[in-house]
Formats: C-alpha cells, sequence, structure tokens
C-alpha cells in the first residue's frame, strides 16, 4: 500500500508567526496561539491510499491490477481495473466518482443508508458510468462536450487494449506534446477528452502498480467484462466488482469497498486531500478497504473478533469463485445462507471467514449474470 502524506490545507493561507513579546506574558500568548494554529491543521493532514504494489506479476495466468487514481481534476477519483496477459492488456474498466447534486443524479449503493450521511451538505457520491447521461449532459453545458463520458472512456480503453504499458507510454508522450490546439482524437481514435493522457496515463498506472488479483490458466483473449457496484457488506460501505468471463465460467475477478473511516487510521481515496475530501462530514476520507488492509483488518479484529485480513478473506472468497458458472455459485450462496450460528463459512468456501461470505459471493454472481 502506498502512503503519500499530503496535506489539504497546504497553500491555502498564509501562516505567520505572532509578533513575539520581549515579556512572559507575550510568549505566553504566543505559544498558545500558535498551539491552536497546530491543533487546528492535525485534522487537515490525510494521507492517501491508492493500492499500489510491488508484487510480481503471473506469467501463466490471465489477471486483474486494480489502482485508485485521480486523472482528471480534483474534484473525482477513479478506480482503474486493468485485464491482463503477461504484459498486454487484455482490456479496461474504469469508473470515476463525483459528489453531485442528488436532484440530478443516482448515489452509488447505500447512499441512501449509513454510508450517505457522511456526504458533504446537499449532494450524493455518484458513479459517471451509471450516471452517463446526466454527467454528460453536465459536460456539454458546462465545458461544451460533443460527445458523452461513456463514449470517450470507452475509445480510450479500446485503445489500450492489445497493448503494453510500454506501448502506451509513447501516446502519452504525443498526447502531451499536442498544444494547445492538438486533438486528442488524432492520437485516440475517437476520444475528446481534454484529459485524455491522464486517463491513458491512468491506465499505464493501474498496469503496472496495481493491486494484483489472479485468475485462471487460459488462452482466451477476449473475456467478456463489466464493472458493476454492489452492496454486500452493510450500509456503511459500498463495492465495486470487475469480472471477466472466459464463456459462462469465472475467469478473473477484482473486488473492492469503499467506507468513510477515520483520516487518523485510514489513507483516503485520491483527491482525498483536495477538493474531493474537502467537505466530507466529521473529519472522516474516504478509504479504499483493500489499500488500507492493515488498518481496516485490524478494525475488524477489535471490533468483531475477526482472525483473517480483509485482504485474506476477499481473495477466499475470489478463488473460490474461479472457474465456475453463476449457477453453480448461486448453490454455494444458498448452502452458506443455510448455515447455523455455530458453523463457519470456511467449511463451505475454504479460507472465507466473513459472516456475509453469502453476500460477497451473490456480489459476484451478480457481475457474472450482468457480463453473461
Amino acid at each position: 500500500m502506498a502512503l503519500l502524506a499530503l496535506f489539504l490545507g497546504a497553500g491555502c493561507s498564509s501562516n505567520g508567526n505572532g509578533d513575539s513579546g520581549s515579556d512572559d506574558t507575550a510568549t505566553e500568548k504566543t505559544e498558545k496561539k500558535e498551539e491552536s494554529k497546530e491543533e487546528e491543521a492535525t485534522p487537515n493532514e490525510v494521507t492517501i491510499a491508492d493500492g499500489s504494489s510491488t508484487d510480481a506479476a503471473p506469467t501463466d495466468k490471465v489477471y486483474m491490477r486494480q489502482l485508485l487514481t485521480a486523472p482528471h481534476g480534483t474534484k473525482s477519483f477513479a478506480v482503474v481495473t486493468v485485464t491482463m496477459s503477461a504484459e498486454t492488456i487484455l482490456g479496461v474498466n474504469l469508473d470515476e466518482f463525483q459528489y453531485v447534486s442528488p436532484a440530478d443524479f443516482d448515489g452509488v449503493p447505500n447512499a441512501d443508508g449509513g454510508f450517505g450521511e457522511a456526504f458533504p451538505d446537499d449532494t450524493v457520491l455518484a458513479s459517471k458510468r451509471e450516471n452517463n447521461d446526466a454527467y454528460s449532459k453536465m459536460m456539454a453545458e458546462k465545458g461544451g462536450a460533443t460527445q458523452t463520458w461513456d463514449d470517450s472512456i470507452n475509445a480510450i480503453s479500446e485503445f489500450a487494449k492489445g497493448k503494453t504499458a510500454n506501448e502506451l507510454k509513447e501516446s502519452v508522450t504525443e498526447l502531451n506534446n499536442q498544444g494547445e490546439d492538438g486533438n486528442p482524437s488524432d492520437v485516440v481514435s475517437r476520444a475528446t477528452f481534454s484529459d485524455t493522457a491522464g486517463y491513458l496515463q491512468a491506465i499505464i498506472d493501474s498496469a503496472t502498480k496495481g493491486k494484483i488479483y489472479e485468475g485462471i490458466k487460459t488462452d482466451n483473449a477476449d473475456l467478456k467484462e463489466i464493472q458493476v457496484l454492489a452492496s454486500p457488506h452493510g450500509d456503511k460501505s459500498f463495492a465495486v466488482i470487475t469480472v471477466g468471463l472466459d464463456g459462462d465460467r469465472l475467469a478473473v475477478a477484482a473486488l473492492d469497498e469503499f467506507q468513510y473511516v477515520s483520516a487518523a487510521d485510514f489513507g483516503g481515496v485520491p483527491n482525498s486531500n483536495d477538493e474531493f475530501g474537502a467537505d466530507v462530514k466529521d473529519g472522516l476520507v474516504l478509504a479504499s478497504k483493500e489499500a488500507n488492509n492493515d488498518a481496516y483488518s485490524k478494525m475488524m479484529s477489535e471490533k468483531g473478533g475477526a482472525t483473517n485480513t480483509y485482504s485474506d478473506n476477499l481473495a477466499a472468497v475470489i478463488q473460490f469463485a474461479l472457474g465456475k458458472t453463476s449457477g453453480e455459485l448461486e448453490a454455494t450462496v444458498g448452502e452458506l445462507k443455510g448455515l447455523g450460528e455455530d458453523d463457519s463459512p470456511a467449511d463451505v468456501v475454504s479460507g472465507a471467514t466473513f459472516s456475509d461470505t453469502a453476500g460477497y459471493l451473490q456480489a459476484i454472481v451478480d457481475a457474472i449474470k450482468a457480463a453473461e
């Protein structure tokens, strides 16, 4: 997990020292004033946890790499999931999340539950992909966009397929050298985003340092892929699930959840230290559970007596699902739901001790069905 120490309030205001008098009273006042400033600044210190990894990728299996990025401005963050075989990109799934008006946009799962209580006033956290029509309309009205968000993202994703990260780096250089009058679509066909280079760089970063989710051995380079949102565990978080199918069987999957937690113990998603995180309630940050595996696992242990880490549990669920069909997994969900209070989910799904193991497996089933 990469943590970048950043400061939300840095550069926003001057912070000159108070005048120092010659007597003890003046000095005491100055010290109290400076101490007060330090106390006020502490909650504004935010670290970023983007889920980056230095683990080696498998050489004989298809796999996904997932990274949290900020390809476009400071008001949103992106979940970028790249499906790969060796060094070649087989597919890209990318979504961005931003606080917008609930009058015009639909929120992520649990936006109307406990999760939504931390939203900035009069906003809802929304997926740009799930709100393609509304967000594209806003792009057209505010920036004169002539193409939908979805169309441009899909063009960038299609451009990346079949290439390596190094090959994409050449395209980023070409885009950055275009100048103000350049047209991104001259480099990436059908891509009209002014930040096309930023999105392409996000794909490169994900392909080279994103968290790795191992899949199965397959020669199929044209998997059926989809990225969906879900709420597999309670009402205080939401999940992003990406699956790739080889025929009707799960070949590879990535899953992560996002929850508002203490900024003192967790690293926030990209831009939590900027406009995106500026008005979140109660000094919290929106954080990835995978990117904060140690901190979240510690919280699970202290509050619920968990003995396995979050990442280990999730890996066990995904590993169990690989190679299976939605029908086979639904049968397992039924078996899990039939367990008694003294039974363990690990008796059905080896290595999985989540009390909501059935919920996570059902979320994968739903994603598979959406891809079919």
